[in-house]
């Protein structure tokens, strides 16, 4: 809910970073209220089931912008640059937009912002923690 809020309260910031987790979640409860206000909307006006309500339609129009906010902040945690948000209107741009908000948080700082492990400390880093191997030379193989 935390990130949900934070949404709201950041939704004229297009600068910064926003995790992985603070995009997801944030959508999840979106289209939760968006359901929810399907069914009262639908309770009321008495609308079929695929008819979008008032309800629904102004919440819509009002979470626009602080959603198009959490995305370019999303591109930015992932180190690329929000106007990559403009793909979306290509309509297969989506699929890309998509790849990349399941992709996992830049781990270092970049222009927009410290990385997320900093912050919120929810991104693990890249780095593997094995030991690379020692180059095996031809007396290693042969025995």
């Amino acid at each position: 809910m935390k990130y949900y809020l934070e949404s709201w309260r950041r939704y004229t910031d297009f600068q910064g970073r926003s995790s992985r987790a603070a995009y997801w979640w944030a959508l999840l409860i979106s289209g939760i209220v968006v359901f929810v206000l399907g069914g009262i909307s639908a309770s009321i006006w008495d609308l079929d089931t695929n008819d979008t309500g008032p309800l629904e339609g102004i919440y819509l129009l009002a979470y626009l912008i602080p959603s198009i906010a959490l995305g370019v902040r999303r591109l930015h945690d992932i180190g690329r640059s929000g106007k990559w948000i403009f793909i979306a209107l290509t309509g297969v741009g989506i699929l890309l937009l998509l790849f990349w908000a399941f992709s996992r948080s830049w781990p270092e700082d970049n222009k927009w912002g410290p990385g997320p492990a900093s912050v919120t400390g929810d991104a693990p880093p890249r780095e593997s923690n094995r030991t690379p191997k020692q180059a095996q030379g031809p007396s290693d193989i042969i025995r």
